[in-house]
């Protein structure tokens, strides 16, 4: 005689007992996301650095996205919102290895 099958209401209660991050998502229909607690390697999707801006002189934060590798953008001073050249220097692993700042010319 064959076992029989889980009803559906019986594979729900299934999920909702594990909690995992996965089951969550499939429970909720999401998409699975970045997760903090994965280690390191989720870690270089992005990083929060202290910037000095060439014009006014003050230190502040900004996010900067490392996948991209190493490369030279503009943003505004957060505090004089004169424009700033940034070049990051990212390793290829993804590992941030400096951040510069110079006057836009």
């Amino acid at each position: 005689m064959k076992p029989k099958p889980p009803s559906p209401l019986d594979q729900i209660k299934g999920r909702i007992e594990r909690l995992d991050a996965a089951s969550v998502d499939e429970l909720y229909g999401l998409e699975p996301v970045f997760e903090p607690a994965q280690g390191a390697a989720d870690a270089s999707l992005g990083e929060f650095i202290e910037l000095q801006c060439p014009h006014c002189g003050e230190v502040y934060g900004s996010q900067v996205d490392l996948t991209d590798e190493s490369r030279v953008f503009i943003e505004d001073c957060q505090v004089c919102c004169k424009p700033i050249e940034v070049t990051l220097d990212v390793h290829e692993s993804g590992v941030l290895l400096g951040a510069s700042t110079a006057r836009l010319e």
